[in-house]
């Protein structure tokens, strides 16, 4: 059985799509003022002739950072609404975006990650069924190795949150647009459901998602139980990197259990 948490993300997500569809650019070839538009299409269409819409980035992290910008304060707004439920919102840096305690959406203080993932496209252009890349879930030596430290990444240590929760974006990536997206679906699923046994980078260690968007869209990751999650992550055998902050911590820990 879903969460109320769960249940209220996918309320609040199943029609949501992207409106941003252009950075303003103040200063164009352009003295006839007012400017009346009579639709939102209209005004796009004006402000793309005239000079003042320029197309949004085409590179991945920023495209996706102004989407999850987007989805976030659409979130926001929503929980404000609902009576006895309340919404902290991390750092654009921070794990995770956002934070829900109340008992509207359930139990204790409930993590929720938003994630943006390109759709992986043949050389016609055609969806193949797979992710561009593997989404980065978790950084894996630090937070997440270490559930009882408070990282500076993160808002409380991991093990402080009763649930973790990602929001994920999935699109497909169109040059031709000024906006850069098309097709936007999204999908709200427990972490650990949509994790694989893969990192999401071959130099970084971070926790990556399975690469099927059919797996993604039905929470049919590589772990039966969180239990199995958790356990296969947390082994010595995965060889996570020292991290120096966790090394900082560890020491700070120890040294106040002599005092």
């Amino acid at each position: 059985m879903d969460s109320l948490l769960l249940t209220w993300l996918r309320d609040q997500t199943r029609d949501w799509r992207p409106s941003i569809v252009g950075v303003f650019r103040e200063h164009a070839a352009h003295s006839d003022w007012p400017l009346t538009a009579h639709s939102p299409g209209d005004l796009r269409e004006q402000l793309t002739t005239l000079g003042h819409l320029l197309p949004l980035p085409s590179e991945p992290a920023a495209l996706a950072n102004v989407m999850e910008i987007e989805l976030r304060r659409h979130l926001t707004r929503g929980a404000a609404d609902v009576d006895g439920g309340h919404i902290e919102e991390g750092t654009e840096r921070s794990y995770p975006d956002l934070e829900f305690t109340g008992a509207p959406f359930g139990e204790g203080t409930q993590a929720v990650d938003i994630k943006c993932a390109r759709r992986k496209l043949s050389a016609s252009g055609t969806p193949t069924g797979s992710l561009n890349n593997r989404i980065a879930l978790y950084t894996g030596n630090t937070y997440f190795l270490w559930p009882q430290l408070k990282f500076s990444g993160i808002l409380r240590p991991f093990d402080e949150y009763t649930d973790h929760v990602s929001v994920v974006v999935l699109y497909t990536y169109d040059a031709s647009l000024p906006e850069r997206i098309m097709d936007v679906s999204v999908v709200v699923h427990e972490t650990w459901r949509i994790a694989s046994r893969s990192r999401a980078s071959a130099t970084r260690e971070y926790i990556g998602s399975v690469s099927r968007i059919g797996d993604i869209e039905a929470g049919d990751g590589d772990f039966a139980t969180a239990e199995e999650f958790y356990a296969y992550w947390r082994a010595p055998s995965i060889g996570w990197k020292k991290s120096p902050e966790a090394e900082r911590l560890l020491r700070q820990a120890l040294e106040a259990q002599d005092t």
